[in-house]
């Protein structure tokens, strides 16, 4: 039986069920499964960056990473390097679809393929080594400290 999510990171799988909507609008950009011009692509892009994406990869690597730094005996320095490099990834391909608009359809894919892969990573791999790590009277005090998403303020 697949085990509840602690409801300390609640929130933050909460943000990741946007970030796989946004990721799934990425992908469709530019195709006939959507009906969304280039620039309202990237509209709804910038808003989604600006408004949840970068509190949420802070919350991440300002809140949780270092909590489970604080309990973990023996880090888990890959997981944690891909995750980070999965963040480096994606904040780049923002970046050069803001600046650079040379095949914006192919990198609006590509950041939609990488945002759904870290998404699945996170919950699949750092969360549960979160929850395993950190004793649940810790845990339970980060709760309150993440963003609240712009989509249903969760």
């Amino acid at each position: 039986m697949k085990k509840q999510r602690h409801d300390a990171l609640k929130p933050l799988s909460h943000h990741h069920h946007h970030a796989l909507v946004q990721a799934m609008e990425l992908k469709r950009a530019g195709t006939e499964n959507t009906d969304k011009s280039l620039g309202e692509s990237i509209r709804g892009l910038i808003d989604y960056w600006e408004k949840d994406a970068i509190p949420h990869f802070r919350d991440e690597e300002e809140v949780l990473l270092p909590l489970y730094e604080v309990y973990a005996e023996q880090i888990e320095t890959e997981l944690i390097k891909e995750m980070l490099y999965q963040h480096i990834q994606i904040r780049s391909l923002v970046y050069a679809i803001r600046k650079n608009r040379e095949d914006p359809y192919e990198k609006m894919h590509r950041l939609g393929e990488l945002l759904e892969s870290n998404v699945r990573f996170e919950e699949r791999e750092i969360f549960p080594l979160i929850e395993e790590t950190v004793p649940d009277k810790y845990l339970h005090q980060v709760y309150g400290k993440f963003h609240r998403d712009s989509y249903s303020g969760f």
